[in-house]
């Protein structure tokens, strides 16, 4: 019997000071007037579901950076500028070690418009100079609505083309670096390719991930400690509405299948019952929140036959 507790705090008037960089995302930008770059031009981006506030100025050639802000969204990212009127960009999701261009083009408070033109570009390309390597990015949306067997990291690593199991590209899963909000949670012994491996048991509940980054090959100097792959993992925090999740699953001999075309397996009893539930939500609105996470696993399978060496005179039957 397997129990995983889960609690954290936040504090959003922390989240400007330097976390891990595998554990953010940054926007970035240019702000121009036709051929010209604004200088001094306020950037705002919100967080909507926690209220959380990112502002910079837009620097003399006209570009901005906000690093180490949250993963997740949805984002209002809004300028400002004197003689300008403000320009907003609305719904924008933020995945893990992502850099998000957002470039402005002001427009006078007053201008007459003779014609209207709308066009449309591409913000997250797929061969872009923000990214640093092959990577494959899994986020909440594709973790509520994909299907998991045993609701592991595992189950959503596959997602990655040169996945094999816990293998990327050939290499053995024994090389791979798991992290989870920055620290380390390898099994330092060696004896399995993840902690709770021998155990059949999963070291944190996927109830509580946010996103998980399966990095590859980055050129990122920042990304190391493995030749495998550097999987990478953020856990959920509270927001300004109280959200949370009840759920159950469980399996039995009598849930899965023991014929194969003309052979037939013995069926052997099973006993899984796996239950959990999750709480998050705001102590101070905009200011602080709270996200707990509990987890509870049974499994109850038939026992392996110890053998050992037969005493004198003793059958070996």
């Amino acid at each position: 019997m397997k129990t995983k507790l889960l609690l954290t705090l936040l504090f959003s008037w922390c989240l400007s000071l330097a976390f891990a960089q595998e554990t953010t995302s940054e926007i970035q930008g240019i702000v121009k007037n036709g051929n010209t770059a604004v200088a001094g031009a306020t950037i705002e981006a919100i967080h909507q579901p926690t209220g959380t506030k990112y502002v910079v100025l837009t620097r003399n050639d006209g570009r901005y950076n906000l690093p180490n802000v949250r993963i997740g969204g949805p984002y209002t990212i809004k300028i400002s500028s004197v003689g300008a009127k403000d320009q907003v960009k609305e719904n924008v999701f933020l995945s893990l070690g992502q850099v998000y261009n957002a470039d402005f083009e002001v427009v006078p408070e007053i201008q007459e418009l003779q014609s209207v033109v709308v066009a449309g570009t591409r913000q997250d390309k797929v061969i872009n100079n923000s990214r640093t390597g092959s990577q494959e990015v899994v986020t909440r949306a594709q973790i509520e609505r994909l299907p998991t067997i045993s609701r592991s990291l595992q189950d959503f690593t596959k997602l990655t083309p040169s996945s094999n199991g816990l293998s990327f590209g050939g290499v053995s899963g024994s090389y791979n670096n798991l992290t989870v909000d920055g620290a380390n949670f390898n099994n330092a012994f060696g004896l399995s390719g993840t902690l709770g491996g021998q155990t059949n048991s999963q070291p944190i509940s996927i109830d509580a991930i946010e996103q998980i980054q399966v990095n590859v090959s980055p050129y990122d100097v920042r990304q190391g400690s493995f030749s495998g792959a550097g999987i990478n993992s953020v856990t959920r925090s509270g927001t300004n509405k109280f959200k949370g999740s009840v759920y159950n699953f469980f399996r039995s001999e009598n849930t899965q299948g023991y014929k194969v075309n003309s052979s037939k397996a013995v069926k052997t009893p099973i006993d899984y019952n796996q239950f959990g539930f999750s709480l998050g939500g705001p102590i101070v609105k905009n200011k602080v929140f709270f996200f707990g996470s509990y987890e509870k696993e049974k499994i109850e399978l038939p026992g392996s036959p110890v053998w050992r060496a037969a005493k004198t005179g003793e059958s070996s039957d």
